[in-house]
């Protein structure tokens, strides 16, 4: 349920050579990396991680680290075998940690983003990647990430929290092992069409069984390497765009709407709400078949200080429905929030954020909890505050405050003050 870790240093940073210390704090390995390059292979990677603690609210009070360390590896097969507009990608990820969520908090939604998809190695991704027509038309094809390309915005990784993070987190909860975002990848294949430069259309198919869980509820899918297909159906995505340079204000704006349908068994959400965990894969006859839901994503630079590039303020909203509450955990799930750039006039390469985030939980779901004797769930809510310390364009640090309010829904949980930081380096 977790986003990939930025590999590539911020947008805005100042120019300079390809593997400047600066860029990459491993350098240009003697002149190794730039001759790869020539080649037609880049080598890129990353540590990342997340020191939070809650000394206010929640069950009880602690704190957690994470990390997750990247490696990802290209290969211009136009290069390299003479294979015309095609690359070759394959990653993977070392996280290792435990949630504060989890261990500490008791809400459903992560205050980390780097907890999630298996604190271990796995395999992240291996795919081909063609353009076609100069680019109006791209696939991508192999072991892929549904999220990388759908319900998504480099905006989101802003914030620290899951619930903001990479992608609005309630289809994760309302097809449990159905749906896939980093560090898990299973057999896809994504065609996205740009009919004119500011619009495109997008759709992508992915095998539905992301564990392969086996009748124990193993998990048979832990690194990455299990390449059978699943026996759970198929994820179905599609996605139009609208992404002028200048929009409103004359400024840019990216607007999407899209949706999903999953062809796979689920359980009902009041199955098994006394067992400890009502997110389980059903299978058929256990439950029902067939779970969808729609989305919009939007977001606008609103002002831009004069003469920058990136300087300036861009807001965003989130909204995703799924309405059958018999069938979705979490029917609505919103968020919204703010990204200025260069807000502190000597730091024009930080970043300052603030966002809010809402998962409204299902009724149906909270009347078979206050039936097995279980307290009832509403909604849980996020605000995160944060500052973004841009050191190098491969460094940065990011404190950051968050509240959780009425944490997992319930009232028996106090509101959690959360604090901690992010930080990154690039390799």
């Amino acid at each position: 349920m977790t986003p990939e870790t930025p590999l590539s240093p911020p947008e805005g940073a100042a120019p300079g050579p390809r593997y400047d210390l600066s860029t990459n704090v491993s350098g240009d390995w003697f002149g190794a990396r730039t001759w790869l390059a020539e080649q037609g292979v880049t080598v890129r990677g990353g540590y990342a991680m997340e020191f939070m603690a809650n000394p206010i609210g929640g069950r009880q009070q602690g704190e957690s680290y994470v990390h997750n360390v990247s490696l990802e590896a290209n290969f211009d097969l136009d290069r390299l075998l003479g294979v015309p507009n095609t690359t070759f990608r394959i990653g993977g990820s070392q996280r290792t940690g435990n949630s504060l969520s989890r261990e500490d908090i008791g809400n459903a939604i992560s205050v980390q983003q780097l907890y999630g998809g298996g604190q271990r190695i796995r395999l992240v991704q291996a795919q081909f990647i063609t353009a076609l027509f100069e680019d109006r038309l791209n696939l991508a094809y192999g072991r892929l990430a549904a999220t990388e390309d759908f319900l998504t915005s480099p905006l989101y990784c802003q914030f620290i929290t899951n619930g903001i993070c990479g992608q609005p987190p309630s289809p994760f909860f309302n097809l449990p092992d159905g749906i896939t975002a980093y560090p898990a990848a299973v057999w896809g294949v994504r065609a996205k069409a740009k009919p004119t430069p500011s619009t495109y259309v997008q759709v992508g198919v992915y095998d539905g069984d992301v564990a392969q869980r086996n009748d124990a509820g193993e998990d048979n899918n832990k690194h990455g390497t299990n390449l059978t297909f699943g026996d759970n159906g198929a994820l179905i995505l599609s996605e139009v765009g609208y992404t002028p340079e200048q929009g409103l204000f004359d400024l840019p704006g990216h607007y999407k709407l899209g949706g999903y349908y999953h062809t796979g068994d689920f359980r009902n959400v009041a199955d098994d709400v006394d067992g400890g965990n009502p997110f389980v894969t059903g299978r058929p006859g256990d439950g029902f078949s067939g779970n969808s839901g729609v989305y919009l994503l939007l977001d606008q630079t609103v002002y831009r200080e004069a003469g920058t590039r990136k300087e300036g303020l861009t807001l965003f909203s989130v909204f995703v429905y799924s309405p059958d509450d018999e069938h979705n955990v979490i029917p609505y799930y919103a968020s919204a929030g703010m990204i200025y750039q260069g807000l502190i006039a000597s730091r024009p390469s930080d970043k300052t954020a603030f966002g809010v985030h809402n998962a409204w939980f299902s009724e149906a779901l909270s009347d078979a909890r206050a039936e097995a004797g279980l307290e009832r769930q509403d909604t849980e809510t996020t605000l995160e505050l944060n500052h973004q310390v841009q050191i190098t364009p491969a460094v940065y640090v990011r404190p950051a405050v968050q509240y959780v309010i009425t944490p997992n829904g319930q009232d028996d949980i106090d509101n959690a003050f959360v604090l901690g930081f992010e930080a990154s380096i690039l390799f």
